[in-house]
């Protein structure tokens, strides 16, 4: 008998220790969301931290770190990304004859015809070669900029030159494709019809093609109607004026957006109550000249004052100086006088000495601030070779349009400009002398300051 209690003894005994045992094989109870293998990992890797009772997180670059005071854990809250929004702008796109005729001839060669010099209305046009070396910044950019200085009368008008412009149709489609948003309409030449009818039919034709154009307005009243351009969540305000229209006057309601200040004043505090930036496209100054006037002068304090935030200048068909314009209310305001021209067939060596205005708009992530910055001014040529002139009245003779960037330019293609041969009967027009590339390079340094320039023209 005291055999079989010690059996029995015994039996219980291994049924105690087994029952205990498994208790520490049997898992918790495992949650509905199983882990996935990087969460698996991600214990396994924290696991030397988990027994010594501590969470460790290590925070994002673009983090910070919150405690949670009910639990002690720490959080760790993604910051946003600032917003960079790139900007590009070219100055005064005037198609005088000698440009659409080497548009029609570039249309010519690359379809295997004819190119009849005489049948403005009826060829076809292609403006894209001459914009070749510059295409990619154009599109490249999240905002493109243009001051299209003479305008289009559309389908059945007469393409004309100066003094006043009909441009063909052909410029428009060419500036969409190389990826401009924006066109200024606001221009001495804007009523070169003796009437609105170029104005009018050029803000419908850019607005078919996607483009955002400025200088329009149906009557005094649509004046309080601000275009905003809305890019990643950013509002633009654009504002446009111009110093004359030739003294040609408007013989409609159209209203022409001139320099007054009444509506310079009223349109601006309405800019800045419904968008988060306030550009300017200003036509101002005296044609040829480096140096701004007083009138430039006046209103860019006035656009300093009201709290502008950049001038994009033009007209003077050469370069101009720029700055950072401070007024003591605070406001800090990026001011380029002019830009110079973009393509055109004028003929003095400051005439084809040019620039493009770069810089950038941020929205701070965290604090929703925004600023202007890294401006640039990247100095630009305008080549042509003198050809015989098909049309004494209106043919310069001027083809192969290209634009180049100044580093980019050579000796072999100075040589052959036509602005060498406009030299032997006309006076320089360069800071240094003669049509050169030093002097040119002298010419940008005289006048744009050196905080604005890329390293290489400095």
């Amino acid at each position: 008998m005291k055999k079989y209690k010690v059996l029995a003894a015994f039996v219980l005994a291994m049924l105690f220790l087994l029952i205990c045992g498994c208790a520490l094989l049997v898992p918790e109870e495992t949650p509905s969301n199983t882990s996935s293998a990087s969460d698996v990992l991600e214990q396994s890797n924290g696991a030397s931290s988990s027994q010594a009772g501590t969470d460790i997180s290590i925070p994002a670059e673009n983090s910070k770190e919150e405690s949670d005071t009910s639990s002690g854990e720490i959080i760790v809250i993604p910051i946003p990304e600032d917003t960079v929004i790139s900007v590009a702008a070219f100055g005064d796109n005037l198609i005088h004859p000698s440009v659409y005729f080497n548009a029609m001839r570039n249309y010519a060669e690359a379809n295997g015809t004819t190119c009849d010099y005489n049948a403005t209305n009826e060829s076809g046009y292609d403006f894209l070669p001459t914009y070749e070396f510059v295409a990619d910044y154009m599109k490249n950019a999240d905002i493109c900029y243009i001051n299209q200085e003479t305008l289009s009368g559309g389908p059945g008008t007469k393409i004309d030159g100066y003094p006043r412009f009909n441009t063909p149709i052909a410029m428009g489609r060419d500036l969409a494709a190389l990826g401009v948003d924006i066109v200024n309409m606001a221009h001495n030449h804007m009523l070169d019809a003796g009437n609105d009818s170029l104005l009018k039919y050029s803000d419908e034709y850019f607005k078919s093609l996607g483009m955002t154009p400025l200088g329009y307005y149906k009557d005094e009243a649509d004046t309080d109607n601000i275009v905003i351009y809305e890019e990643q969540g950013v509002k633009i305000a654009l504002l446009t004026y111009t110093y004359s229209t030739n003294g040609i006057p408007c013989y409609s309601e159209t209203y022409i957006p001139y320099f007054e200040e009444p509506l310079i004043r009223r349109q601006v505090a309405l800019a800045k109550e419904q968008a988060d930036v306030v550009i300017v496209s200003a036509h101002w100054g005296w044609e040829d000249s480096y140096k701004p006037n007083s009138d430039q002068k006046y209103y860019a304090s006035l656009f300093c004052e009201l709290g502008v935030d950049v001038v994009i200048g033009m007209h003077s068909h050469c370069l101009q100086p720029a700055e950072w314009m401070e007024h003591e209310n605070g406001n800090r305001m990026l001011l380029t006088y002019s830009l110079g021209n973009f393509v055109s067939g004028m003929q003095n060596a400051l005439n084809v000495l040019e620039a493009t205005l770069s810089f950038d708009i941020r929205k701070n992530g965290e604090t929703g601030e925004i600023t202007v910055e890294n401006p640039v001014i990247t100095p630009l040529v305008l080549h042509y070779e003198k050809e015989a002139s098909v049309n004494s009245k209106l043919d310069t003779g001027y083809r192969k349009f290209k634009l180049y960037e100044l580093k980019d330019y050579t000796d072999e293609l100075l040589a052959k400009h036509g602005v060498v041969v406009y030299e032997k009967s006309h006076s320089s027009t360069l800071y240094g002398g003669n049509f050169s590339i030093e002097n040119m390079y002298t010419t940008v340094r005289t006048i744009i300051p050196a905080e604005f320039l890329p390293e290489e023209y400095r």
